[in-house]
Parts: structure tokens; sequence; C-alpha cells
């Protein structure tokens, strides 16, 4: 049966203090389509399509607060937010004209787009705020089960999902993790050791499975975007994401406390982000802020006199390093967290570290800067080098490690 009044705290069986805090956490955008914001960028900030006042977006926004913090119903949310809508005139069909002459009739605040508005919301930021709550468990249920709800309701690909077992770290995740389209009802159970043993569950592998394909979303544009599928390796079934799903909310909202977890589990986190979804998103300027790239043992990091393992890339160098040195392809940034982690050489040279690594032929270089008070690392450059710039930087600064 489809999601009914009653409120989504009570569906999903989540106490609602991690969704409230992962649905404050966003800021605003404002977009004329909702693909106009994509995928993992929506976990990071607030937006309604057609939706260009600040004064009505904040209003949208702060009726999903208060269903999440009251707990109000669809038509509690309906209710109250309706005549604030038509009382700015942000209700009902619009004719749109365009500075080439054309005109558009868009549907602007309607019963149907309160619905959808208020169940996206919902069912995101309590799936975002599952995720915070399984990533802090991962020690005593490291296993993921895909459930879905089994009705009539339930998309075709979603009921092939159901049941499916992967680690919290398989790349099934990043791509996945439910909801994985609108009005989605799909969540995700964290299972133990001890239940895979009892249930006979053998947990399955997404590697080489997921590939990215062209959807239409717009048939009034023709404009296509890329969508994860997941290829079951036994049935040979492809199962998509919905067109603008295709991210992991939590994932995309919070990183975890790197610094919280052993290197190898922070490493191989690491690794899953890098090849996902985000990071492309990232590296193609559509996410802001500082990604995670690489992790340091505690040999690196005391050779460094680092407080931190984790090394950061900053939206704004990854600009200034895709201008400076467009050689660099998205599949080598996706190497920095094995180029900066089992470096072969590394320099200290005016408070900065210079990395060197070869591989297939090519030398890689990059360099690691430390804050004043040592607690952060980020990435200042990345690009090609070759053997006698490298033994030219040797003689310039202190070489800490040689294993070349």
């Amino acid at each position: 049966m489809p999601i009914n009044d009653t409120d989504l705290i009570y569906l999903l069986n989540l106490p609602p203090e991690k969704a409230i805090e992962y649905f404050k956490s966003k800021g605003y955008i404002f977009s004329w389509n909702w693909t106009d914001v994509w995928e993992s960028a929506h976990a990071k900030a607030f937006t309604v399509a057609k939706v260009m006042r600040m004064d009505i977006l904040q209003d949208i926004r702060e009726m999903i607060e208060k269903a999440l913090e009251e707990g109000i119903t669809l038509q509690e949310f309906r209710k109250e937010l309706e005549p604030k809508l038509r009382a700015k005139g942000w209700w009902g069909y619009k004719f749109v004209s365009y500075p080439d002459g054309r005109v558009e009739k868009i549907l602007e605040g309607s019963p149907w787009r309160l619905k959808t508005i208020y169940r996206t919301n919902m069912q995101t930021a309590y799936m975002a705020g599952r995720y915070k709550e399984h990533m802090e468990n991962i020690d005593d249920r490291p296993y993921w089960q895909y459930v879905a709800v089994l009705d009539s309701k339930t998309r075709p690909a979603h009921r092939l999902l159901n049941g499916k077992v992967f680690r919290y770290d398989d790349p099934f995740w990043n791509t996945h993790y439910p909801p994985l389209g609108f009005n989605c009802r799909c969540r995700v159970r964290a299972l133990s050791k001890d239940d895979i043993k009892k249930k006979n569950i053998t947990p399955e592998k997404s590697d080489g499975n997921i590939s990215y394909e062209n959807v239409l979303i717009s048939k009034k544009t023709g404009e296509v975007a890329q969508t994860a599928v997941y290829k079951d390796p036994v049935t040979g079934n492809k199962i998509p994401a919905d067109p603008g799903w295709s991210y992991n909310p939590g994932k995309s909202a919070w990183f975890p406390d790197l610094d919280n977890y052993p290197y190898e589990i922070a490493k191989k986190w690491i690794e899953g982000g890098l090849t996902g979804p985000d990071f492309k998103a990232f590296f193609e300027e559509k996410i802001k802020g500082n990604f995670p790239v690489a992790v340091l043992d505690e040999e690196y990091r005391k050779a460094i006199k680092a407080k931190t393992q984790v090394v950061y890339l900053s939206a704004e160098t990854l600009k200034k390093n895709k201008i400076n040195h467009p050689e660099i392809t998205l599949e080598e940034y996706i190497k920095l967290s094995w180029i900066v982690s089992e470096a072969k050489i590394i320099i200290e040279k005016e408070g900065q570290f210079l990395v060197f690594i070869k591989q297939d032929g090519k030398y890689y270089f990059s360099v690691v800067k430390t804050t004043k008070d040592r607690n952060e690392l980020y990435i200042t450059s990345f690009r090609y080098t070759n053997l006698n710039d490298i033994k030219s930087e040797m003689k310039k600064g202190k070489v800490i490690r040689n294993e070349l």
C-alpha cells in the first residue's frame, strides 16, 4: 500500500533526532527544475523546483522541520502550508515568458506537489539519519540488507533488490542506498555477523557490476543524464536508481569523523567514496567543500608530525588544479588515496610535504600541506613529474622517506 497519513517516523521506526539534525544542516539553493540540483547536492541544500523567492522556500522548509520535530501528518502539513503559499501567489498553473519568446505553462503549488515535497524530504531525512546511525554501529553490525515494502506499489527494480546484503563499505551503497526515487519507501536493515550465520545469508559484492547509463530526464527538452545501474551477477537483471537518485543522502551529507576509525576502515571508506558518484560530482564541480581523498597510517603521521590521519582536497584547489593541469583525469584523481598514502618519497619543504610515486612508467607528484596546529591536512597540488625534478627537490628539502 502507499505511504498513508501516519507520520513517517513510525513507518521507518527511527528516532527523529538524527533526521532533524540532517535536515537542519542543509543550506538553500534556488532551482527551476528538480534536476538542476543534481543528486548528492540535494543532501547539502534544500530546494523546491520553481521556487525562486527566499520567503516561500523558507515557509516550505520550516514546515518540513515542523513535520520532523512534531510528527505532523501530510494532511496537517498541507492544511497549514497551503494558505501561506496561496497568499503569496505560489499556487496553481502560471504562464512564464522567456527572453527567447517561448511561453511555458508551469505548475507551482498544488496538493500533488505538497505531497511529493513532504514525502521526499521526510523519507530522505530519515534515511540519512538511519545511515548515520548505522555507520556509528558498524563494529557490531557491518552488514546491511536492502528492504523493500513488497506490495502493489513497489517498483519492479526495488523489488529485485529486496533482501540483498552487502557490507557497509561495498560500493553498492554509494549508488543504491534508499530512497532510490520519489516516494520510494525502501529502507536498510543492519545485520551482525551472527545474524548472517543464523539466517544463512551470503553477502554479495558489487565489484564490477555497477555502471552508468544515459537516461532521458525531460521529454520536453530531450535532456539526458547518467544514472547508476547495478547488474545482478546471478540473474543478469539490471537494476537502476531513478534519474537523479543514484547517490547516498546520508553519506553525501555526513562524512563520518574518520579520525575516530581505525586506519584500515577509514582507508576503505575513502576508497569507496572516491570510486562512487559523489567524487565524480565533486570532480565535475557540482559539490563544494572538502572531500577526503587519503588516510595516513600511524608511522606516516608521526613522520610528518600530523595530528590527523585524513587528507582532504578542497573544491577550490581542485578547480585551480584542473586549470593548471588539465591532463590529469578523473581516474587519476581517484588514485590520490594510493598516491598519498603509499608515497615512496616524502620530502619536507617550507612547511609542506612533497610526495612522489611511480606507476606504469609515470611519476606522480602531490603536495600535502598541514595547518599550523597540525590538525588538518590538505592537498594543494597534483600533477605528473619526472625523475630529474624529484632529484632536484630532494636536494632542496628534507627527505623523510626514500623507497623509490
